[in-house]
Protein backbone atom coordinates (compact mmCIF):
# COMPACT_ATOMS: atom_id res chain seq x y z
CA UNK A 1 0.00 0.00 0.00
CA UNK A 2 1.10 3.32 -0.86
CA UNK A 3 2.84 5.29 2.23
CA UNK A 4 0.36 8.35 1.43
CA UNK A 5 -2.80 6.11 1.58
CA UNK A 6 -1.20 4.26 4.86
CA UNK A 7 -1.17 7.72 6.72
CA UNK A 8 -4.49 8.76 5.36
CA UNK A 9 -6.13 5.54 7.08
CA UNK A 10 -3.74 6.35 9.83
CA UNK A 11 -5.29 9.64 10.37
CA UNK A 12 -8.60 8.56 9.69
CA UNK A 13 -8.53 5.78 12.21
CA UNK A 14 -7.27 8.84 14.99
CA UNK A 15 -10.77 11.03 13.70
CA UNK A 16 -12.88 8.32 13.86
CA UNK A 17 -11.94 5.49 15.83
CA UNK A 18 -15.13 3.81 15.66
CA UNK A 19 -15.67 4.08 12.36
CA UNK A 20 -12.65 5.26 9.99
CA UNK A 21 -14.45 5.03 7.00
CA UNK A 22 -16.70 8.12 7.92
CA UNK A 23 -13.70 10.21 8.29
CA UNK A 24 -11.29 8.68 5.48
CA UNK A 25 -11.53 12.44 3.48
CA UNK A 26 -10.18 14.14 6.56
CA UNK A 27 -7.91 11.42 7.09
CA UNK A 28 -7.03 12.20 3.51
CA UNK A 29 -6.67 15.87 3.67
CA UNK A 30 -4.80 15.40 6.91
CA UNK A 31 -1.95 13.42 5.05
CA UNK A 32 -1.70 16.03 2.28
CA UNK A 33 -1.36 19.06 4.22
CA UNK A 34 1.27 17.80 6.63
CA UNK A 35 4.85 17.30 6.18
CA UNK A 36 6.42 14.15 6.27
CA UNK A 37 9.79 13.36 7.68
CA UNK A 38 11.96 10.51 8.28
CA UNK A 39 14.20 10.34 11.00
CA UNK A 40 17.19 7.95 11.93
CA UNK A 41 17.70 6.68 15.72
CA UNK A 42 19.43 8.88 18.11
CA UNK A 43 19.09 11.99 15.47
CA UNK A 44 18.13 14.90 16.51
CA UNK A 45 14.55 15.90 14.93
CA UNK A 46 13.79 19.46 17.06
CA UNK A 47 12.92 20.87 13.67
CA UNK A 48 9.57 18.89 13.69
CA UNK A 49 7.69 21.41 15.92
CA UNK A 50 10.45 24.63 14.86
CA UNK A 51 7.84 27.76 14.46
CA UNK A 52 5.19 26.60 16.58
CA UNK A 53 4.60 23.24 14.21
CA UNK A 54 2.40 20.74 15.74
CA UNK A 55 3.75 17.18 15.17
CA UNK A 56 2.30 13.40 15.02
CA UNK A 57 3.96 10.36 15.53
CA UNK A 58 3.10 8.66 12.41
CA UNK A 59 5.35 5.21 13.26
CA UNK A 60 8.55 4.30 15.57
CA UNK A 61 9.40 6.68 18.52
CA UNK A 62 10.55 10.15 19.89
CA UNK A 63 12.30 11.01 23.20
CA UNK A 64 12.03 14.90 24.81
CA UNK A 65 14.71 15.11 27.08
CA UNK A 66 17.34 17.59 28.87
CA UNK A 67 20.88 17.76 29.93
CA UNK A 68 21.09 18.48 33.78
CA UNK A 69 24.36 20.73 34.50
CA UNK A 70 26.36 17.45 34.97
CA UNK A 71 25.82 16.34 31.40
CA UNK A 72 23.51 13.40 31.78
CA UNK A 73 20.03 13.36 30.31
CA UNK A 74 16.87 13.03 31.60
CA UNK A 75 13.91 11.58 29.61
CA UNK A 76 11.03 14.15 30.38
CA UNK A 77 8.74 12.88 27.57
CA UNK A 78 8.24 9.38 25.20
CA UNK A 79 6.13 9.73 22.40
CA UNK A 80 5.23 6.52 20.54
CA UNK A 81 3.18 6.32 17.18
CA UNK A 82 0.00 8.36 17.43
CA UNK A 83 1.30 10.73 19.99
CA UNK A 84 1.64 14.53 19.09
CA UNK A 85 4.10 16.76 19.78
CA UNK A 86 4.06 20.96 19.40
CA UNK A 87 1.49 21.75 22.02
CA UNK A 88 3.80 23.77 24.39
CA UNK A 89 5.63 26.71 23.75
CA UNK A 90 9.29 25.88 22.38
CA UNK A 91 12.05 26.13 24.96
CA UNK A 92 15.48 25.55 24.73
CA UNK A 93 16.02 23.82 27.34
CA UNK A 94 14.02 20.32 26.21
CA UNK A 95 15.25 18.46 23.09
CA UNK A 96 14.01 16.05 20.84
CA UNK A 97 15.43 12.90 19.00
CA UNK A 98 14.40 9.93 17.24
CA UNK A 99 14.17 6.53 19.32
CA UNK A 100 13.62 4.05 16.60
CA UNK A 101 15.22 4.19 13.03
CA UNK A 102 12.93 4.86 10.27
CA UNK A 103 11.10 6.86 12.68
CA UNK A 104 8.19 8.96 10.80
CA UNK A 105 6.40 12.19 11.60
CA UNK A 106 4.19 14.39 10.15
CA UNK A 107 4.27 18.03 11.35
CA UNK A 108 1.39 20.84 10.60
CA UNK A 109 2.14 24.66 10.66
CA UNK A 110 -0.75 26.50 13.28
CA UNK A 111 -2.59 27.57 10.43
CA UNK A 112 -2.86 23.92 8.45
CA UNK A 113 -4.32 22.71 11.60
CA UNK A 114 -6.72 26.25 11.51
CA UNK A 115 -8.05 25.26 7.91
CA UNK A 116 -8.73 21.64 8.90
CA UNK A 117 -10.02 22.44 11.39
CA UNK A 118 -12.42 24.82 9.62
CA UNK A 119 -13.09 22.28 6.86
CA UNK A 120 -13.11 19.08 9.06
CA UNK A 121 -15.19 19.06 12.21
CA UNK A 122 -13.70 16.28 13.64
CA UNK A 123 -10.00 17.93 13.55
CA UNK A 124 -10.16 19.92 16.45
CA UNK A 125 -11.57 17.49 19.09
CA UNK A 126 -8.45 14.99 17.98
CA UNK A 127 -6.01 17.87 18.63
CA UNK A 128 -7.77 18.50 22.05
CA UNK A 129 -7.25 14.63 23.05
CA UNK A 130 -4.03 14.54 21.84
CA UNK A 131 -3.68 17.80 24.11
CA UNK A 132 -4.64 15.96 27.11
CA UNK A 133 -3.29 12.82 26.51
CA UNK A 134 0.65 14.30 26.58
CA UNK A 135 -1.00 16.13 30.05
CA UNK A 136 -2.19 12.84 30.82
CA UNK A 137 1.36 11.14 30.17
CA UNK A 138 3.05 13.35 32.58
CA UNK A 139 1.20 13.13 35.17
CA UNK A 140 0.91 9.41 35.35
CA UNK A 141 4.77 9.53 34.67
CA UNK A 142 4.99 11.41 37.96
CA UNK A 143 3.09 8.79 39.96
CA UNK A 144 5.18 6.55 38.65
CA UNK A 145 8.77 8.38 39.22
CA UNK A 146 7.22 9.24 42.54
CA UNK A 147 7.50 5.46 43.73
CA UNK A 148 9.80 4.91 46.94
CA UNK A 149 11.90 1.46 45.58
CA UNK A 150 13.14 0.68 42.37
CA UNK A 151 11.19 -2.66 42.11
CA UNK A 152 8.00 0.05 42.19
CA UNK A 153 9.46 2.41 40.00
CA UNK A 154 10.34 -0.33 37.07
CA UNK A 155 7.04 -2.29 37.93
CA UNK A 156 5.11 0.63 36.99
CA UNK A 157 6.87 2.07 34.50
CA UNK A 158 6.64 -1.67 32.75
CA UNK A 159 2.75 -1.77 33.15
CA UNK A 160 2.12 1.49 32.06
CA UNK A 161 4.47 1.00 28.97
CA UNK A 162 2.19 -2.07 28.45
CA UNK A 163 -1.15 -0.01 28.30
CA UNK A 164 0.45 2.55 25.75
CA UNK A 165 1.67 -0.07 23.67
CA UNK A 166 -0.78 -2.15 23.43
CA UNK A 167 -3.70 -0.63 25.05
CA UNK A 168 -6.01 -3.73 23.86
CA UNK A 169 -4.67 -5.10 27.14
CA UNK A 170 -2.21 -7.62 26.03
CA UNK A 171 0.47 -8.37 28.60
CA UNK A 172 3.54 -9.11 25.68
CA UNK A 173 5.25 -6.27 24.54
CA UNK A 174 8.16 -5.42 22.75
CA UNK A 175 9.79 -2.53 24.15
CA UNK A 176 10.30 0.68 21.94
CA UNK A 177 13.00 1.75 23.76
CA UNK A 178 16.69 -0.05 25.76
CA UNK A 179 17.15 -0.04 29.32
CA UNK A 180 19.02 3.13 28.90
CA UNK A 181 16.07 5.09 28.04
CA UNK A 182 14.02 3.31 30.56
CA UNK A 183 16.74 4.12 32.95
CA UNK A 184 17.12 8.14 31.73
CA UNK A 185 13.20 8.53 32.23
CA UNK A 186 12.63 7.09 35.83
CA UNK A 187 15.81 9.45 36.75
CA UNK A 188 17.33 5.67 37.99
CA UNK A 189 21.21 4.31 37.08
CA UNK A 190 20.63 1.38 34.00
CA UNK A 191 22.44 -0.84 36.11
CA UNK A 192 19.87 -0.68 38.68
CA UNK A 193 16.98 -0.68 35.79
CA UNK A 194 19.06 -4.41 34.56
CA UNK A 195 18.88 -5.79 38.35
CA UNK A 196 15.47 -4.84 38.97
CA UNK A 197 14.20 -6.73 35.61
CA UNK A 198 16.33 -9.86 36.73
CA UNK A 199 15.11 -9.69 39.82
CA UNK A 200 11.17 -9.53 38.10
CA UNK A 201 12.00 -11.71 36.26
CA UNK A 202 13.44 -14.55 38.85
CA UNK A 203 10.12 -13.77 40.92
CA UNK A 204 8.06 -14.58 38.17
CA UNK A 205 6.49 -11.05 37.74
CA UNK A 206 7.99 -10.57 33.58
CA UNK A 207 9.44 -13.12 31.52
CA UNK A 208 12.27 -12.08 28.95
CA UNK A 209 12.73 -13.41 25.61
CA UNK A 210 14.97 -10.73 24.67
CA UNK A 211 16.13 -7.57 26.37
CA UNK A 212 13.13 -5.65 25.08
CA UNK A 213 10.77 -8.50 24.77
CA UNK A 214 8.85 -8.67 28.35
CA UNK A 215 5.43 -10.04 29.69
CA UNK A 216 3.72 -9.37 32.20
CA UNK A 217 2.85 -12.48 34.55
CA UNK A 218 1.93 -10.52 37.57
CA UNK A 219 -1.74 -8.88 37.17
CA UNK A 220 -0.59 -6.94 40.78
CA UNK A 221 1.75 -4.72 38.32
CA UNK A 222 -0.75 -3.14 36.60
CA UNK A 223 -3.05 -1.91 39.70
CA UNK A 224 0.74 -0.19 40.95
CA UNK A 225 0.28 2.49 38.63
Amino acid sequence: MPETMEGALFFAAQLGPDNPRSEADAGAAMMAAGRASRWRRNEACDAVIGRGAVACIRSGAVRKFALRPDGHRQIIDLALSGDYLGFAPADPCFFIEAVSKDTVIISFTREQIAGLAARFPAVAPLLQRCAADAIRRLEHHLLVQNRVTAREKVSAYLAEMARRVKPNGANAIVLPITRYDIADHLGIAVETVSRTMTMLRQRGSIALRTPRDVEIRDPSMFRET
